[in-house]
């Protein structure tokens, strides 16, 4: 399964295009020069590694690697810097070309999507240990090649979605990472759930007390720039005299708590607990992450999830046992069998603490009668399974909090923290033109309202006049909606539906070039469903 950006967003070209030349001539200093060594470096390093291998049968393959990852480099690129362009309204975007961080996760993820399609022997996170990059900056640089809508097929954005979720559970959390970084400038805490999500997005927002995070991360939120002003890159006059304050680690925790919200979920849905036990069990697993964050120093997040589970399971008299925990744990269709079987209990950098509100008394904390069993590790560092962590390590700092939901405890029982709700991901729009901001997007009616305002032409429903409408403002100028046109393509002229309408192939007057780009994908399409069926179907034109 190929990469390589072919179809309608133009023919695949080497090195940057007309377009992006001009706007890397329009930044205060020229960053081509810097962005194309930088690119053969990195190119280079990969292809050495597996030329370090006498006999590797990969070295063609890799190469191949390369060559695609460029082409995708560039494009993403344009892409990304048209859009914050457009968003800052400026025209000299150096601080985001020249942010070395940036752009070297930005390549390192293009060679990833060709790794995967090609493939070649190189399993993640293998590509950043080979580059020397920190798994929490490639992250931030995954959503920002989501987002760039340069056409990449459906199997590679789930790829990357999944290479996401290994970095929110367990590859962020390393005693090395840059994360620790910016949880100690955040006063040693995670932001909670509640700093991070909009009360829209929670199960219960009328409880919310706390106002949310005014500079929550989502709209007008730059991944880019936030990665150049952590590197020392250019910063907003008015960004210095404000309180130091993350983006990037108040969108990671909002991440990892729509992941962690969901989880949680369906391991509820298959043990059987009640939405009221749910909540309790998400708000020690928020305090865990919050305020004890060292117990995920080289750990996973799952660990903490199942652990908060049975003590408060055990805590409300509603035991579980932790081998059901565990099987049911096992069970899940993402789930790593390490969770379980080898936990780090000592040694790495897992002693100190990144505040002081810690306890060290485990009075009082129920824990599961099943014997722990070792695994041998490196000198330094001593392994168990998960019920060993929870009696040795977990418990530690996590009794205080609680033994203060023991219905029998007669003190207050701390607020329960609001829970992410659950959301349905709408269909992807496929954009048609890498120069206009044109798209199919799979509605199903002309009722249903796009996601993005503009004039909406829908095949085999909408009128004739309607095209000819946004193809008049277009040209003239007219149009409220010059930044952004959807073009809509009902779910049965995609073949979904069982009872077909008559194929019509769509001709337009203009032959400007994102219109022949238009009228070329649709007869396309037609032309491929015309070839499935028994009897051809007769052509007829708009006009």
């Amino acid at each position: 399964m190929a990469t390589e950006p072919q179809g309608n967003l133009g023919k695949p070209r080497f090195g940057p295009s007309d377009r992006l030349i001009a706007m890397f001539r329009a930044c205060s200093r020229d960053p081509t020069e810097a962005i194309k060594a930088r690119l053969r470096r990195m190119l280079h390093s990969f292809l050495q590694h597996y030329r370090d291998k006498a006999g590797s049968e990969s070295n063609e393959l890799a190469a191949k690697c390369c060559c695609e990852a460029e082409i995708w480099y560039y494009r993403i690129l344009e892409s990304h810097a048209s859009q914050e362009r457009s968003r800052l309204g400026i025209s000299d975007i150096s601080g985001i070309l020249e942010s070395d961080v940036f752009q070297c996760c930005l390549v390192a993820c293009c060679l990833e999507i060709t790794i995967f399609s090609n493939p070649l022997p190189c399993d993640f996170p293998l590509l950043l240990q080979i580059l020397k990059l920190a798994p929490y900056h490639f992250w931030k640089v995954i959503e920002l090649v989501l987002r760039a809508d340069v056409g990449l097929p459906r199997t590679v954005v789930t790829h990357l979605a999944h290479v996401e979720e290994k970095v929110l559970e367990s590859l962020a959390w390393s005693s090395n990472s840059p994360l620790w970084e910016e949880i100690r400038a955040n006063e040693g805490h995670l932001p909670t759930c509640q700093q991070v999500m909009r009360p829209a997005q929670l199960e219960d927002p009328k409880r919310a007390d706390v106002r949310p995070d005014g500079n929550l991360p989502g709209a007008g939120l730059s991944l880019g720039a936030e990665l150049s002003s952590s590197t020392g890159q250019q910063r907003s006059p008015s960004a210095v005299n404000r309180p130091r304050r993350s983006n990037s680690l108040h969108l990671f925790a909002r991440k990892v708590y729509s992941l962690m919200g969901k989880r949680l979920r369906e391991l509820c849905s298959t043990l059987h607990i009640s939405d009221e036990l749910r909540l309790k069990i998400w708000t020690c697993f928020e305090y865990s992450l919050v305020h004890c964050a060292e117990l995920m120093v080289e750990r996973h997040l799952d660990q903490l999830l199942l652990c908060a589970i049975y003590i408060m399971a055990k805590i409300t008299n509603g035991e579980i046992p932790f081998k059901h925990i565990m099987k049911c744990y096992r069970s899940q269709p993402l789930a790593s069998r390490s969770v379980c079987k080898n936990v780090l209990i000592s040694g790495r950098d897992t002693e100190y603490s990144l505040t002081e509100n810690n306890s060290n008394h485990s009075d009082g904390i129920p824990t599961p009668n099943t014997p722990s069993t070792h695994y041998p590790g490196p000198s330094q560092e001593e392994r168990g399974n998960l019920i060993y962590f929870y009696n040795q390590v977990y418990t530690t700092k996590m009794q205080h909090f609680a033994k203060q939901f023991v219905p029998t405890s007669g003190g207050d029982t701390p607020p329960l923290s609001p829970y992410p709700r659950q959301w349905k991901a709408s269909p992807r729009r496929h954009r048609l033109s890498s120069s206009h901001s044109i798209y199919i997007s799979p509605y199903n009616t002309e009722s249903t309202p796009p996601r993005t305002p503009g004039l909406c032409y829908y095949f085999n429903s909408s009128p004739p006049e309607r095209l000819r409408e946004i193809n008049n403002m277009i040209r003239t100028g007219r149009s409220p909606y010059r930044r952004c046109y959807a073009v809509s393509l009902d779910r049965e002229e995609e073949g979904e539906g069982e009872g077909r309408p008559s194929a019509k192939r769509l001709h337009l007057d203009d032959q400007s070039a994102w219109q022949r780009r238009l009228r070329n994908v649709v007869n396309d399409r037609v032309t491929r469903r015309d070839q499935d069926q028994a009897s051809p179907v007769p052509k007829s034109n708009l006009h």
